[in-house]
Parts: structure tokens; C-alpha cells; sequence
């Protein structure tokens, strides 16, 4: 699991991802509602698994 999860690093696709999540969470910053409250929760929660991925990416067993 950690070695796919450490793949999510250099996956072009995945990248991709985060930054269009980055930006909403940057540039959306101060629009209101439920479904901006939806985005915010899936923004945070890609950031969290790139942030997850690259620890797993540094801390692979030799």
C-alpha cells in the first residue's frame, strides 16, 4: 500500500490534481456555500495524500 501511495509522487495525472486543488484553495478563498464547503474538503484532502506520498516516497524500506 505505501509503495503504490509513494508512486502518487511523480504520477503526471496526480500532479495535475493537486495543483487544480491548490489553486481552489487559493483563488476560491473567498467564495461561500456547500458546494464550495465540498471542494474545500477535496482540496484538503488530495493535498494531504501528496503530502502522505511524498513521506512514503522519502522513507522507502532499501
Amino acid at each position: 500500500m505505501t509503495a503504490l501511495l509513494a508512486h502518487l509522487t511523480y504520477s503526471p495525472f496526480y500532479i495535475i490534481t493537486v495543483i487544480m486543488a491548490l489553486g481552489a484553495l487559493i483563488f476560491l478563498r473567498s467564495e461561500k456555500g456547500g458546494l464550495m464547503f465540498l471542494i474545500r474538503i477535496w482540496a484538503v484532502g488530495h493535498v494531504i495524500i501528496y503530502l502522505l506520498a511524498i513521506c512514503f516516497n522519502f522513507t522507502k524500506a532499501i
